[in-house]
């Protein structure tokens, strides 16, 4: 580690355990070896694991193993997750099925001294999903979703088969279903829903939008599902545009949900952004806030190649993918531009592409914009090509690699790549309410040959994030070699 920035201390460690372990109280770690078994041949279905259970001491020695179902490869390698909810550690996972079936999802408790294993417990029963995959690359299609509510004592788990069907539950802390049921949007798959989250009273928000002629196609749809009665439909009107994403978030608070996405107009590039709050008491709507880009904002993008000056093609390329961050008294939406390219490999195997990053910051007094000039070329793997957005002190810092050259070079001009790895650092931008924008060094071991893997970054507290960092071979490919890296912010 060679610089680190004034208010970013970072300690690197040899020894601390990646993000998938999970910490015990008294010292040492939980973990799970997954072994893909049965992977041959297009049939999804008869994909199979082993799993098995690992406790590490503090110093990360193996003290016991535990080879669930006596190491045979009876867990579907459709979806796993080891998760700590409240003091538990849970091993969620799903059965197989027959035919092209979503088999049984289920949860066993893990006792952490012991490595044992609780009776399973069902968290969706496949009868009551009846969801199906094709058996013909039906993994395409699968969706499952588990998140948690902001106080973390509710679950969301969806379900979907790329169909208008999909499965919808809310779980408690102790991954009991409170309720479950199947629910259709008419017209829209699983696969076209933009955003899904749960609150702390367990109601369930997703949002969708309409690609409808007339009044329809300014509308940004989001369905309300409730434990009783049927869902609520609500409509976000967007006059004079045509919503692109629509993108929610339950506030801390409890007491609304965050809206927030971006729009087009007389283009089918992006013209700009929006912002609303849904009152979770009674699901009232406010008046959307619309904001377009300023022009000086799009003509930068054009000139990184994410957007566009003409007057038939004028916006910001909806290229885009954006999340929703609760920032001081506002919130921050953080998109990312990406894209891939089938067409100039020479080896046929696609480039990733990932570019700018976008920070929009709304309060009731204003919206600021901000650009964060990126560019990265990556093939065969994505490692470290992303971001990491948070909030801390009422700023939004937003942790990306990049060329070091760009931390000094006019914030204006299209930025240098970061494709080749000997040039990467990882930088914080940190973004002030008014969009003032500074960025910093935090961390630079490319002479050592370690990427920093944002997309695997974690809050510890609310000024303390881990990020894992992996040797890198030549022309990207993961070496043997890994360290764990915790950055607290003063």
């Amino acid at each position: 580690m060679k610089t680190i920035a004034q208010q970013f201390h970072v300690s690197i460690s040899d020894t601390e355990p990646g993000l998938f372990k999970i910490a015990l109280p008294g010292g040492g770690y939980v973990d799970i070896r997954k072994e893909d078994k049965n992977v041959s041949g297009m049939n999804w279905n008869k994909y199979r694991m082993t799993v098995t259970l690992i406790q590490y001491d503090k110093d990360m020695k193996v003290i016991k193993e535990n080879k669930l179902s006596g190491g045979d490869n009876v867990y579907s390698s459709f979806y796993s997750s080891l998760e700590k909810i409240g003091d538990k550690i849970w091993f969620i996972y799903v059965e197989p099925a027959s035919k092209n079936n979503i088999g049984n999802i289920m949860a066993v408790e893990v006792n952490p001294l012991t490595l044992e294993i609780s009776q399973p417990k069902t968290l969706a029963a496949s009868s009551s999903m009846e969801l199906s995959l094709p058996l013909m690359n039906g993994m395409e299609f699968k969706k499952i979703i588990f998140k948690y509510s902001p106080d973390r004592k509710r679950v969301l788990l969806l379900v979907g088969a790329g169909k208008e069907q999909f499965y919808l539950s809310c779980l408690d802390e102790q991954l009991n279903v409170i309720w479950g049921k199947n629910e259709t949007i008419a017209g829209i798959t699983d696969k076209e829903i933009l955003s899904e989250i749960i609150d702390n009273g367990g109601t369930i928000y997703v949002s969708y939008k309409n690609d409808e002629k007339g009044d329809a196609k300014e509308m940004a749809n989001i369905m309300v599902f409730k434990q009783t009665g049927t869902p609520l439909h609500k409509t976000l009107r967007i006059p004079n545009a045509r919503p692109a994403e629509v993108v929610l978030l339950s506030s801390q608070q409890g007491d609304s949900i965050h809206i927030a996405g971006t729009y087009c107009d007389k283009t089918d590039n992006l013209a700009g952004v929006f912002k609303g709050t849904m009152a979770t008491g009674n699901f009232k709507l406010t008046a959307v806030q619309k904001s377009p880009f300023p022009e000086t904002f799009v003509e930068h993008l054009a000139n990184d190649d994410w957007g566009n000056t003409k007057e038939r093609k004028y916006g910001i390329s909806p290229e885009c993918s954006s999340q929703l961050v609760e920032t001081g008294e506002g919130i921050s939406m953080v998109t990312e531009f990406s894209k891939v390219d089938v067409t100039s490999s020479p080896s046929n195997k696609p480039f990733y592409i990932s570019g700018d990053i976008l920070n929009i910051y709304f309060d009731n007094k204003q919206t600021s914009f901000t650009r964060i000039p990126k560019y990265r070329v990556s093939t065969g793997s994505r490692m470290g090509a992303s971001y990491y957005a948070f909030s801390a002190q009422g700023k939004t810092i937003i942790f990306y690699n990049d060329n070091e050259e760009n931390l000094t070079r006019d914030i204006t001009l299209k930025p240098l790549g970061s494709s080749v790895y000997k040039n990467v650092v990882l930088v914080a931008a940190v973004i002030e309410p008014d969009g003032t924008l500074k960025r910093q060094k935090v961390i630079d071991m490319k002479d050592e040959d370690f990427l920093a893997l944002t997309e695997w970054m974690k809050v510890i507290s609310p000024s303390v994030v881990k990020v894992p960092l992996q040797k890198v071979k030549f022309l990207g490919a993961p070496g043997n070699q890994s360290k764990m890296a915790t950055i607290t912010i003063d």
